[in-house]
């Protein structure tokens, strides 16, 4: 019996595989599909939350709890402990301070807990955390105890 194609059998070969491109690294995404980001321009450096951060050990600690936050996602950063909080729950020394700084605008501020009672203030603004005040000590918002 003679073949069609002149007699030539033709190999049968699965199609290729197309690789995937995967990316190394995901951005979480804070606010949509945009990664956390940090601006410290308008960090309060005065009054009794400024970051006058001493010595550098307790600087580079902080520092690197808040580039641990760019890895997580906002769930994540959630279920940490850190969250939003109505101006008007926080001390009288802080609002009396967002007075002076001419902030006394904002409704909110973010909460970031680093370690116990370590917290940095922010001023949210979709996926960056303007950084406001660092509170080692939890006095802007102190928690009730149960």
């Amino acid at each position: 019996m003679a073949r069609k194609n002149g007699g030539a059998k033709k190999p049968k070969f699965a199609a290729a595989p197309v690789p995937e491109k995967k990316p190394k690294f995901q951005d979480p995404g804070i606010g949509g599909d945009l990664p956390l980001a940090w601006r410290f321009s308008g960090a309060d450096r005065a009054g009794p939350f400024g970051w006058d951060i001493h010595p550098d050990a307790k600087f580079r600690e902080v520092m690197e709890k808040l580039h641990e936050f760019e890895g997580k996602n906002w769930d994540d950063i959630m279920k940490g402990g850190s969250h939003p909080i109505p101006v008007d729950k926080i001390c009288k020394e802080a609002r009396d301070r967002l007075v002076d700084i001419k902030r006394d605008d904002l409704d909110e501020l973010m909460s970031f807990r680093l370690t116990g009672p370590n917290r940095v203030w922010c001023i949210k603004v979709e996926n960056i955390m303007r950084a406001l005040w660092w509170d080692p000590d939890h006095k802007i918002c102190p928690s009730k105890k149960k």
